[in-house]
């Protein structure tokens, strides 16, 4: 079989055990047990946080959702640094091993249109680019790292430009959703 065929076949199984489980028992797998089992090993809970959204690149998950999740758990300040080494090392792995993890067939075949699109405005107006790329919601961060990869952008001005980007989007998330869960 196929490794990508059967690493699809993982994940959809994992999902719906996840929702079976979740549907047969609710009172055992609610956030208030996240809560309780991150507040008892909680340094092992913000190694894990870091270790998924790191790996997130590689799924191309958005890390919204993670995000989201972690607000319920974490401290603000530490969630938002956290999140954003992540954001950074998911993003350096999508730089580093673009091609050789066959991301650069995936975004030619998905999003063929942007990727053309993103080279021929990154040629002058790099940086900006990458801030206001990362910054907006609607379209995957990694995209834009993918194609900075592959025009050779330097590794750091990349990072500095999603960085950015993602610690104003971040930020946002983080407080507007701390103020939603006090009131």
């Amino acid at each position: 079989m196929n490794p990508k065929k059967l690493a699809f076949y993982l994940w959809m199984l994992l999902v719906v055990v996840g929702i079976t489980a979740y549907l047969l028992f609710p009172d055992a797998i609610n956030i208030l047990f996240l809560e309780e089992l991150s507040t008892k090993y909680y340094y092992i809970a913000l190694v894990i946080y870091f270790l998924l959204l790191s790996a997130r690149g590689l799924t191309m998950i958005p890390s919204t959702p993670l995000l989201l999740a972690g607000v319920l758990i974490f401290d603000p300040l530490e969630l938002f640094a956290v999140n954003m080494a992540g954001i950074l090392s998911s993003s350096t792995i999508v730089y580093y091993f673009s091609k050789y993890l066959g991301f650069d067939v995936y975004f030619e075949t998905k999003y063929g249109k942007y990727t053309r699109k993103i080279r021929n405005g990154l040629t002058d107006k790099e940086l900006p680019i990458i801030v206001g790329w990362s910054f907006f919601p609607l379209v995957p961060t990694d995209l834009i790292v993918y194609v900075g990869s592959s025009l050779r952008i330097p590794v750091l001005k990349c990072l500095l430009g999603v960085f950015i980007g993602e610690a104003v989007i971040n930020t946002f998330y983080i407080l507007s959703t701390t103020l939603i869960l006090k009131l």
